[in-house]
Protein backbone atom coordinates (compact mmCIF):
# COMPACT_ATOMS: atom_id res chain seq x y z
CA UNK A 1 0.00 0.00 0.00
CA UNK A 2 1.21 3.34 -1.31
CA UNK A 3 2.18 6.55 1.57
CA UNK A 4 0.18 9.33 1.21
CA UNK A 5 2.52 11.05 -0.51
CA UNK A 6 4.06 8.75 -3.27
CA UNK A 7 0.01 8.44 -4.06
CA UNK A 8 -0.31 11.99 -4.47
CA UNK A 9 3.03 12.32 -6.81
CA UNK A 10 1.73 9.61 -8.43
CA UNK A 11 -1.85 10.68 -9.25
CA UNK A 12 -0.08 14.23 -10.57
CA UNK A 13 1.16 12.22 -13.52
CA UNK A 14 -2.14 9.94 -13.90
CA UNK A 15 -4.77 12.62 -14.73
CA UNK A 16 -7.59 10.10 -16.33
CA UNK A 17 -9.77 9.01 -12.89
CA UNK A 18 -12.79 7.00 -12.89
CA UNK A 19 -14.88 8.44 -9.41
CA UNK A 20 -17.10 5.08 -9.07
CA UNK A 21 -20.39 6.30 -6.56
CA UNK A 22 -19.59 10.18 -7.40
CA UNK A 23 -22.92 11.50 -6.11
CA UNK A 24 -24.29 14.81 -8.19
CA UNK A 25 -25.71 16.00 -4.84
CA UNK A 26 -23.23 18.76 -3.40
CA UNK A 27 -23.82 17.87 0.10
CA UNK A 28 -21.41 14.45 -0.34
CA UNK A 29 -17.97 14.37 0.21
CA UNK A 30 -17.66 12.15 -3.32
CA UNK A 31 -18.82 15.60 -5.37
CA UNK A 32 -16.64 17.75 -3.57
CA UNK A 33 -13.41 15.30 -4.35
CA UNK A 34 -14.58 15.23 -7.85
CA UNK A 35 -14.96 18.76 -8.01
CA UNK A 36 -11.62 19.50 -6.52
CA UNK A 37 -9.74 16.83 -8.45
CA UNK A 38 -11.58 18.36 -11.82
CA UNK A 39 -9.58 22.01 -10.60
CA UNK A 40 -6.44 20.44 -10.09
CA UNK A 41 -6.97 19.46 -14.14
CA UNK A 42 -7.72 16.02 -13.90
CA UNK A 43 -10.14 14.28 -16.18
CA UNK A 44 -12.79 13.21 -14.16
CA UNK A 45 -15.36 9.66 -15.78
CA UNK A 46 -18.57 9.69 -12.99
CA UNK A 47 -19.84 6.32 -12.79
CA UNK A 48 -23.10 6.13 -11.19
CA UNK A 49 -26.25 3.82 -12.49
CA UNK A 50 -28.75 6.70 -11.99
CA UNK A 51 -27.13 9.76 -13.80
CA UNK A 52 -26.39 10.46 -16.79
CA UNK A 53 -24.38 13.61 -16.33
CA UNK A 54 -22.74 14.74 -13.40
CA UNK A 55 -20.24 17.62 -12.54
CA UNK A 56 -20.84 18.14 -16.27
CA UNK A 57 -19.40 15.23 -17.48
CA UNK A 58 -20.93 12.44 -19.12
CA UNK A 59 -21.62 9.61 -16.64
CA UNK A 60 -21.10 5.81 -17.04
CA UNK A 61 -23.86 3.31 -15.38
CA UNK A 62 -20.58 1.16 -14.28
CA UNK A 63 -17.03 0.19 -15.14
CA UNK A 64 -18.19 -2.42 -17.57
CA UNK A 65 -19.10 0.88 -19.79
CA UNK A 66 -14.83 1.37 -19.80
CA UNK A 67 -12.70 0.21 -22.00
CA UNK A 68 -8.85 -0.63 -21.08
CA UNK A 69 -6.74 2.33 -21.04
CA UNK A 70 -9.84 4.95 -21.13
CA UNK A 71 -8.95 5.90 -17.11
CA UNK A 72 -5.60 5.75 -15.48
CA UNK A 73 -7.20 5.17 -11.65
CA UNK A 74 -9.93 4.58 -9.33
CA UNK A 75 -11.24 6.67 -6.92
CA UNK A 76 -13.97 4.34 -5.06
CA UNK A 77 -16.62 5.92 -2.79
CA UNK A 78 -18.29 2.76 -2.10
CA UNK A 79 -19.49 0.86 0.75
CA UNK A 80 -16.61 -1.78 1.74
CA UNK A 81 -19.41 -4.69 1.09
CA UNK A 82 -19.34 -3.74 -2.77
CA UNK A 83 -15.80 -4.12 -3.30
CA UNK A 84 -15.50 -7.43 -3.84
CA UNK A 85 -17.96 -7.03 -6.82
CA UNK A 86 -15.40 -4.35 -8.92
CA UNK A 87 -12.44 -7.56 -8.85
CA UNK A 88 -13.68 -8.35 -12.15
CA UNK A 89 -13.66 -4.84 -13.90
CA UNK A 90 -10.70 -4.12 -12.08
CA UNK A 91 -9.02 -6.91 -13.61
CA UNK A 92 -10.22 -6.25 -16.81
CA UNK A 93 -9.19 -2.66 -16.88
CA UNK A 94 -6.10 -3.06 -15.43
CA UNK A 95 -5.69 0.47 -13.46
CA UNK A 96 -2.47 2.04 -12.41
CA UNK A 97 -4.21 2.62 -9.29
CA UNK A 98 -7.21 2.10 -6.88
CA UNK A 99 -7.48 4.51 -4.07
CA UNK A 100 -10.42 4.17 -2.04
CA UNK A 101 -11.72 6.44 0.43
CA UNK A 102 -12.10 7.25 3.72
CA UNK A 103 -14.00 4.15 5.19
CA UNK A 104 -13.90 2.52 2.55
CA UNK A 105 -11.89 -0.22 3.53
CA UNK A 106 -12.03 -4.51 2.97
CA UNK A 107 -8.23 -5.95 3.36
CA UNK A 108 -9.01 -9.09 1.62
CA UNK A 109 -10.18 -6.47 -1.69
CA UNK A 110 -7.11 -4.84 -0.74
CA UNK A 111 -4.59 -7.91 -1.28
CA UNK A 112 -6.43 -8.89 -4.75
CA UNK A 113 -5.84 -5.34 -5.62
CA UNK A 114 -2.01 -5.67 -4.89
CA UNK A 115 -1.77 -9.33 -6.15
CA UNK A 116 -3.09 -7.97 -9.42
CA UNK A 117 -0.29 -5.29 -9.62
CA UNK A 118 -2.36 -2.62 -8.96
CA UNK A 119 -1.34 -0.02 -6.63
CA UNK A 120 -3.85 0.73 -3.64
CA UNK A 121 -4.50 3.64 -1.65
CA UNK A 122 -6.95 2.73 1.82
CA UNK A 123 -8.60 4.93 4.03
CA UNK A 124 -7.62 7.72 2.63
CA UNK A 125 -9.22 11.08 0.74
CA UNK A 126 -6.83 12.63 -2.02
CA UNK A 127 -8.49 16.52 -1.32
CA UNK A 128 -7.25 15.48 2.24
CA UNK A 129 -3.77 13.88 1.59
CA UNK A 130 -3.06 16.83 -1.29
CA UNK A 131 -3.75 19.57 1.21
CA UNK A 132 -0.93 17.40 3.55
Amino acid sequence: MLDSKTAIEWIKKHKKVAIVGLSPKDDRPSYHVGQFLMAQGFEVTPIHPAHAEILGRPAKASLAQLAPGEIDWLDLFLNPSRLMDLLPEITRLKPGMVWCQLGVVDEEFNRKVEALGVLLVSDRCPKIEWRS
